[in-house]
């Protein structure tokens, strides 16, 4: 037999929109960064390539040496370019839009690249504070 639920029902889950600012990280904080959070989940990029080409770079010129060590350096070196590109891209069209929403607030432009860079080259799932934003969804 089953026992009887006593008492008020368990509290639901928080919602990313639920978390309070002031229970964020210092460094995630403000309209600025959750502008530059949401710019960074709607969208699919290069920069994920980033940590599996550092690592199959690694593993290639730790191997022992032959065509396909040589390959995979090439390949690998190709795909760091590309998503460094990437990031670099993403960071500067961060900065813009976030100055662009926030004309009032002044951005440092290196420092809002980074936040993107470090936000966008970690898996979703692994992303802190959660996506507010599915990926292809308009920026709200």
């Amino acid at each position: 037999m089953r026992a009887e639920p006593t008492g008020s029902p368990a509290p639901a889950r928080r919602t990313p929109d639920d978390i309070p600012d002031v229970a964020l990280h210092p460094r995630d904080r403000g309209p600025v960064r959750a502008h530059v959070r949401d710019l960074v989940d709607v969208r699919r990029g290069l920069v994920g390539l980033f940590a599996p080409a550092f690592g199959g770079t690694l593993i290639a010129i730790l191997g022992p040496r032959s065509d396909l060590q040589r390959w995979l350096l090439i390949i690998c070196a190709v795909l760091l370019a590309v998503s460094i590109v990437d990031a670099v891209l993403l960071g500067r069209r961060a900065t813009r839009s976030a100055r662009a929403r926030f004309p009032e607030v002044p951005v440092d432009g290196l420092r809002t690249g980074w936040y993107a860079f470090m936000r966008a080259h970690r898996m979703r799932s692994m992303r802190l504070p959660p996506a507010r934003v599915l990926p292809g969804d308009p920026v709200p």
